[in-house]
């Protein structure tokens, strides 16, 4: 079974709850096609995760290609469906980390979402691989809270570029 390419539409809840064997990792990738960071990211990580098919490697994409500063209902709507995708893959932190910033991805454990390694545009496949191999150890070997006593090599979260938030 190839790797599953979740994406914002309203069919990713479908594909959340059909899962028939649970990955380990997750991949939850912030990309627009805005971006240029995100044209050399997105085929790296995209061969990285084929190489990984069937050894428990979903690839969650948060497209932020529609995204805008501005405050109408639309954006709003947006900024919630993004929001309720990450949160549907126990990642709702990563959006208030990353949300609005594309060209980054996060590996995290899929039983809790705990964030393992991330990735960048400056890795090559073979160090997204590398990085995937690490993680899906990490995964299935460790207790989650032990598995980055020292934290992850991720950025610090970055403030959020004044999109809108949408109301409760």
């Amino acid at each position: 079974m190839p790797f599953r390419m979740i994406s914002t539409s309203v069919a990713f809840i479908a594909l959340c709850l059909s899962s028939a064997a649970d990955p380990a990792v997750k991949i939850i990738n912030f990309s627009a096609n805005w971006c240029p960071l995100c044209r050399v990211l997105d085929p790296r990580l995209a061969d990285a995760v084929d190489r990984f098919t069937n050894r428990g490697v979903t690839l969650v994409e948060v497209d932020m290609t529609r995204l805008t500063r501005s405050d109408d209902d639309a954006q709003k709507a947006l900024i919630a469906q993004l929001r309720a995708l990450t949160a549907a893959h126990e990642a709702a932190y990563l959006w208030d980390w990353y949300g609005g910033h594309a060209g980054i991805a996060v590996i995290i454990a899929a039983d809790n979402g705990e964030p393992l390694s991330c990735i960048a545009a400056a890795l090559s496949t073979s160090q997204i691989e590398d990085r995937l191999q690490e993680s899906l150890l990490l995964a299935t070997k460790m207790r989650p809270g032990q598995r980055r006593p020292n934290g992850t090599d991720c950025p610090p979260p970055m403030p959020n570029r004044t999109l809108a938030q949408p109301t409760p």
